[in-house]
């Protein structure tokens, strides 16, 4: 593609230097005809560690298995997440932006021992109301280049744009789906510091009271993906196939420490399911599992 930047590595990048590189870059945005550049990094014959993947499984609640947690794959790719959205090229703000939406799709359940060829890549944009969003995707491969597993992440960097504002929707009672199920969430204060150091994700939202003081929040709020494991763990070992998509919207953080409720309901075409705080009245999240 023209204009692509690509990053091609031989291991793992390191983290550290992404880190610093987003505590200080002080702006970032687009203006005009602008949008994100194509960049496109890839990394061959990845092993899995097995005291890292251990370490991974205990903090988000997955049984032991030969094969990856579905959502496993987005920790090993994290380090080239980083690489890219703090690339001199990208033009947004890493600091700041929100997770609203992400979509993983397993074609076939990866097994632990298999290496594996990753690639991440962004390009353009969406405007939105409240800003630009835009896909991280990740992809990984076998070594026949057969494609296992895709990760799509909707990111939103804060910004004025010309969207005209929508008028304000009704709220909706209930979930969109009949509760089968539900399982109650001890979410402890310490979440954010384990699930760090289980999957390198250090945004200081995560990780104390007083690091999430200083972009805004009252307390340390839980990792989104690590939501998303939790649930994914809850569920997994009550499929019925192996291959299928799985869907979310994050809606309200869920602040530390906290109860939440977890409901689903389970059907032949896969599952639904939310997360929510434990009256019930407010949603962290809300996804589904569709078989393919």
């Amino acid at each position: 593609m023209a204009n692509e930047t690509r990053l091609e590595y031989d291991s793992l990048p390191a983290v550290a230097p992404s880190y610093l590189r987003a505590a200080t870059t002080l702006s970032g945005g687009l203006s005009g005809d602008e949008t994100i550049p194509p960049i496109v990094a890839e990394l061959p014959d990845l092993e899995v560690r097995a005291e890292e993947l251990a370490k991974y499984r205990k903090v988000c609640g997955f049984q032991h298995s030969p094969y990856l947690p579905v959502t496993y794959p987005h920790v090993l790719a994290f380090p080239m997440h980083m690489a890219v959205l703090t690339h001199k090229r990208f033009p947004l703000k890493l600091l700041g932006l929100i997770h609203l939406r992400n979509q993983i799709t397993q074609h076939r359940a990866i097994e632990v021992a298999e290496k594996l060829h990753i690639e991440v890549s962004v390009g353009g944009h969406r405007e939105v109301e409240k800003g630009v969003e835009f896909d991280l995707v990740t992809r990984v491969r076998d070594r026949a280049g057969e494609l296992l597993w895709q990760e799509d992440s909707t990111m939103l960097s804060r910004q004025k744009t010309n969207v005209p504002k929508s008028p304000k929707k009704k709220h909706e009672d209930g979930l969109g789906f009949d509760i089968q199920e539900e399982v109650t969430w001890d979410v402890p204060e310490n979440i954010g510091r384990r699930y760090a150091s289980a999957a390198g994700d250090y945004n200081p939202i995560h990780l104390s009271p007083w690091s999430a003081k200083l972009f805004g929040f009252p307390r340390a709020i839980a990792t989104g993906m690590w939501t998303k494991a939790r649930a994914a763990a809850e569920l997994e070992p009550k499929l019925e196939q192996a291959a299928y998509t799985l869907s979310l919207g994050f809606k309200k953080p869920v602040f530390l420490p906290s109860k939440a409720r977890f409901a689903y309901s389970l059907g032949t075409q896969g599952a639904d399911f939310a997360l929510t705080n434990s009256k019930g009245d407010i949603v962290h999240l809300l996804g589904d599992i569709r078989y393919l």
